[in-house]
């Protein structure tokens, strides 16, 4: 198994001395696997050495070893791992098959499992440099460390020439504290290699770690004197003299840099460090505009410098600048939908919602697949009840997040119209399609979305006039969530509108009180189910609770609470409602016509 060749970083162009690398190798087992996770090992860690097989034993072996090789070559993951283990049943010996074990286990994320079966490969043959690598990995999986270090060790015996693994026991040693050992690996990387950015950084760490700040800067020195024209490394330089507290030297180099390449941003940011080390703000400040209106800084580092700016010039309201440092970035990366969304947000933070949506449709634009700004831009769009928005936005959203309930959810609202006598059938229809889609694709345990869905299908065919269909979904509503107070409330009043099951819809309509006591639209329904109950008495005093309750109550409530004043003889009280009623929007004929007459005129028969 050999290292891969990109295991020490190459030059990278850093903006800051970075932290240490602890280049740790990913495992090398990556075999897919697909084997069940709970089989525990087969064999303890007794010793291996048996007597040898018989001449019928090794061909049985040796076949189901074939076997298994065959079966994993045909992604049959759990028959391949059964024959492995049946293997070293028959053959404890056989170093491969203990292999192909370990890399199951470790597949199955149980190196715990696996290293037993590792460590019996690599006594079995270790001078099989696979299976060296294999159990040095799986140490480092378990943070065996000083065991994988003494692989490594092994492995440099016979590969003194490989400056990977050079790098990655200097790695090791620098993680345990092995600070002296890992100079000399990090040496024998460049005395193979040449200077090397990432080993002279870790380098200058570990001379800084042991107190020894000449050798560290000798370290960053030697860099730039092999590159003396890199403004890179000359940044580098001014950054190590600032990590160890050298200003005046620091800031040179950094003046050098800027002599050299005055239009490099990294010499901003670090000038800009500089600065803010001295305690001079203000001039740091300056520095880092600097950098966030070079055309040359990329996206990543303007983010990083102009989001903290532009967080505290919202919560500052000290924005004057905002808006040119916004036409700055906007025209130098038009298609940077990351600018974009942050000018969302201070376009949210000046209550400019419209700008903000035309803004995000354009981030949309560039980037379709953000589920977060698709919701962002729904939330902005039914904040302003804009149905045609709503629906065409839920549209787009579909076509590439089919399966997110919100937007069948809102898809089916936005069908809905604003006023009841505007409605067409077709619209209900297409509301009804998209709730039943909304359900389709929900978590099946959201029990409580998926029972809303369900009331608002019911009300689709109330409108409908398809009473039926309307109950049969309330049913199915109550069913997914029993304490659905608003399908319990309309259920309720539609049975008593149709004096079906009054009993049933008493029942329905006394939880809804029993959860909101003070709702006026809930205390209107049980006074209505009272009232077709012929209980007069009840019924006013629950209707008078919820006539209490509601500054500006309905033009029905006003008018049930007349039909029930009437019934209670009380024929005066009853008229001064029906009038308070008739002044309010949309009467009903029965209403028009009990203030016409002074008598209580009773509802037509609803169809069903």
């Amino acid at each position: 198994m050999e290292l891969a060749d990109s295991a020490i970083p190459e030059k990278n162009k850093p903006m800051r001395i970075r932290p240490l690398l602890v280049l740790v190798l990913s495992l090398a087992l990556v075999l897919p696997v697909a084997a069940r996770g709970k089989t525990k090992p087969v064999v303890s860690t007794a010793a291996i050495q048996i007597p040898a097989l018989s001449e019928n034993d090794r061909r049985a072996s040796d076949y189901y070893f074939q076997e298994a090789l065959d079966a994993r070559q045909q992604n049959r993951f759990d028959e391949a791992f059964e024959l492995f283990r049946y293997v070293v049943e028959l053959d404890s010996l056989n170093a491969q098959a203990w292999y192909e074990v370990a890399v199951f286990y470790n597949n199955m994320k149980h190196p715990e499992w696996g290293v037993d079966a590792m460590e019996k490969a690599w006594k079995l043959d270790p001078q099989n440099d696979w299976y060296t690598f294999g159990l040095a990995n799986m140490y480092l999986s378990l943070k065996m460390v000083p065991k994988a270090v003494v692989l490594y060790e092994g492995l440099l015996k016979t590969r003194s020439s490989d400056e990977n693994l050079h790098y990655q026991l200097a790695s090791l040693y620098n993680q345990s504290g092995n600070y002296l050992g890992a100079l000399h690996q990090f040496d024998a990387v460049e005395n193979l290699i040449g200077k090397n950015e990432a080993v002279s950084l870790e380098k200058f760490k570990i001379y800084k770690e042991l107190g020894k700040p000449k050798r560290a800067i000798r370290e960053i020195q030697a860099l730039c004197n092999d590159n003396p024209y890199d403004v890179d490394y000359i940044l580098m330089l001014g950054d190590a003299w600032m990590d160890l507290g050298k200003l005046k030297e620091a800031f040179k180099q950094y003046q050098i840099a800027k002599t050299t390449d005055p239009g490099n941003p990294s010499v901003s940011l670090s000038l800009a460090d500089y600065y803010k080390e001295i305690g001079d703000s203000a001039a740091a400040q300056v520095q880092l505009i600097s950098a966030l209106t070079n055309p040359n800084t990329d996206v990543n580092t303007k983010l990083e410098i102009f989001t903290p700016i532009l967080n505290n010039a919202m919560v500052t309201a000290d924005s004057v600048k905002i808006p040119s440092y916004f036409e700055i970035l906007l025209d130098q990366h038009p298609n940077e939908y990351q600018i974009r969304e942050l000018h969302v947000e201070y376009l949210m933070h000046l209550g400019r919602k419209d700008d903000a949506k035309a803004e995000l449709r354009t981030v949309l634009d560039l980037n379709p697949n953000q589920l977060d700004t698709w919701k962002k831009l729904l939330q902005l769009s039914a904040e302003a009840n804009n149905q045609p928005e709503i629906r065409k936005i839920c549209t787009d959203a579909i076509n590439y997040y089919p399966a997110e309930s919100i937007f069948w959810f809102y898809l089916g609202l936005s069908w809905y119209p604003e006023q009841e006598n505007q409605a067409d059938s077709t619209d209900y229809q297409e509301a009804i399609k998209a709730f039943e889609k909304a359900i389709t694709v929900s978590k099946p345990d959201d029990n409580t979305f998926i029972s809303r869905v369900y009331g608002l299908i019911g009300d689709a065919y109330l409108y409908l006039k398809n009473r039926p269909a309307c109950y049969d979904n309330y049913e199915k509503a109550l069913a997914t969530h029993p304490g659905n107070i608003l399908v319990l409330n309309n259920y309720a009043y539609y049975l008593s509108e149709d004096n079906s099951d009054l009993a049933k819809a008493e029942r329905m309509s006394r939880k809804t009180i029993d959860a909101e006591p003070k709702n006026s639209i809930y205390l209107d329904t049980y006074a209505w189910i009272f009232f077709k109950e012929e209980k007069f008495s009840l019924a006013k005093i629950y209707i008078e609770r919820a006539v209490a309750n509601e500054p500006d109550p309905s033009s029905t409530i006003l008018e049930h609470y007349g039909d029930i004043l009437w019934f209670n003889q009380d024929t005066d009280a009853a008229m001064v409602q029906w009038k308070k009623a008739l002044e309010l929007q949309n009467p009903s004929d029965e209403l028009i016509e009990k203030v016409e007459t002074g008598k209580y005129i009773s509802p037509k028969k609803v169809q069903p």
